[in-house]
């Protein structure tokens, strides 16, 4: 039953632009009801939050779910009413600094719907650590019954909210200033199976550093290209990497600009 109350949750984290609105990602089909599921060091290394928060930088991710019609209770379908959580503090060990809002504004998500929570701050120096996030939800079916999201439901697993500091894995200083504003990044296909071309529009030529790293900031590809004013590609083979999410990116060594890009084979 465990497994099925997660599911019917529907959660998936994903980056997103920072804003003051939360829109479900529409892209997640019914089908999939949870993408990723939360971190489990056994089952799913690879699960829960995706990025890194940097202090001092904007940062939010999406919880966005499709709540089924019915719930299963010991084998028995019972049709589903709502799933709700309450409109503040509904979300444990967030950092001082991180507030949320849901769509709907109630926080209440009703059955054969699909909604979003937006989380969304700007971490301090003294917040670094990792936090432990936990959900606070009632599912609704008649008999109302109060879960904590996701350790209530699945044993050992986590959604671990990283904030490192300034220049620390993944937070590069200046990366929204003015050298960001010299690269624009994208790569295409994306996602892509094995081969994708990284397309860097320079507004300045020089020998920089393009590296592609894993979401915990361990570095698996690094080069050195030479820039030259207006449009550069570079050809990337990911082929010896897992499917999953990773960012890539443009250094200098002192400041970086860098992207998404996604490997689904």
């Amino acid at each position: 039953m465990n497994r099925i109350v997660l599911i019917f949750l529907g959660v998936i984290l994903a980056s997103v632009g920072y804003a003051q609105d939360c829109q479900p990602d529409q892209n997640v089909p019914d089908s999939v009801v949870v993408s990723p599921l939360p971190y489990n060091e056994m089952e799913r290394p690879d699960g829960g939050i995706a990025d890194t928060a940097c202090v001092g930088s904007p940062y939010e991710f999406v919880f966005t779910f499709n709540i089924p019609a019915v719930y299963v209770v010991s084998g028995f379908e019972v049709p589903l009413i709502d799933v709700s959580i309450p409109a503040e503090e509904g979300i444990n060990n967030l950092p001082a600094s991180m507030d949320y809002i849901c769509n709907p504004p109630n926080c209440v998500f009703q059955a054969q719907t699909k909604g979003c929570i937006l989380v969304s701050g700007t971490a301090t120096a003294d917040e670094v650590g990792e936090y432990d996030l936990t959900i606070q939800a009632v599912i609704n079916a008649g008999l109302e019954l109060d879960v904590l999201v996701p350790g209530d439901l699945e044993n050992d697993s986590h959604y671990f909210l990283n904030v490192k500091e300034e220049g620390g894995a993944n937070c590069f200083s200046n990366t929204q200033d003015a050298f960001a504003e010299d690269f624009s990044l994208s790569n295409r296909p994306n996602p892509f199976g094995n081969l994708t071309q990284v397309v860097v529009d320079a507004r300045q030529s020089g020998m920089y550093q393009f590296f592609v790293t894993d979401l915990l900031g361990r570095q698996v590809h690094q080069q050195q290209i030479q820039m030259i004013e207006g449009e550069n590609t570079i050809d990337f083979d990911g082929s010896q990497l897992a499917e999953g999410m990773y960012l890539y990116g443009i250094t200098d060594g002192r400041h970086a600009v860098t992207s998404k890009m996604i490997i689904n084979r």
